[in-house]
């Protein structure tokens, strides 16, 4: 028999249409970095425009960071990270699916903690170090139906100059404060994928 203890902190609102009750939420700042793929998915799904809607009725102010490609690697979560920094962000919204997703965890890691983001990697090349400052909360809003990304800690980067693909987080800081899971965001994802999400999750 399997002996564990479980705890999840982030509020979820799962449910069709429940992306319009973002904006009534509390949200964590006042500044989101909007993390989303470098495709076009969430533009052509409406997804896009219906967050944008939900953060301006909220009162907050937003930057979008459209860099995030499947396997997402260090230099993408370096890169998001510099512009949330530079553009004084103080949350993140990510908006996606599982690379998305994954790199909102080291995104806000690494937004608020100096060095590279494999000084704080346990295994392969990374030096193990714990985060100095605390990461910047994450709002996350899933655009696919896998593993349960959206209410986790951990991420998988890649470090492609050493040929790595390790996981990233763990924390309980990087949890995600607040998850949108809404099935009518889903919809215009071709069925063969839905299947290996599917498969994903078992």
């Amino acid at each position: 028999m399997m002996n564990f203890n479980f705890y999840n902190p982030t509020r979820l609102l799962f449910g069709s249409g429940k992306i319009g009750e973002l904006g009534a939420q509390k949200l964590p700042g006042k500044k989101a970095l909007l993390l989303i793929s470098a495709g076009k998915s969430a533009k052509v799904s409406g997804a896009l425009d219906k967050t944008v809607e939900q953060l301006k009725a909220a009162g907050v102010e937003y930057v979008t960071c459209a860099n995030i490609r499947e396997n997402p690697t260090k230099e993408l979560v370096m890169e998001a990270a510099e512009a949330a920094k530079a553009n004084g962000c103080d949350f993140i919204v990510a908006l996606g699916g599982g690379a998305v997703l994954d790199s909102a965890v080291a995104v806000a890691a690494m937004a608020t903690n100096p060095g590279d983001l494999w000084d704080y990697v346990n295994g392969g090349t990374g030096k193990g170090r714990p985060l100095v400052n605390r990461p910047l909360p994450q709002v996350t809003i899933a655009l696919t139906a896998g593993t349960g990304s959206e209410i986790n800690n951990w991420g998988v980067i890649s470090k492609t100059d050493t040929y790595e693909k390790i996981g990233f987080g763990g924390t309980p800081e990087l949890v995600p404060v607040l998850a949108v899971v809404d099935p009518e965001l889903m919809c215009t994802v071709p069925a063969q994928y839905t299947a290996y999400q599917g498969f994903d999750a078992l």
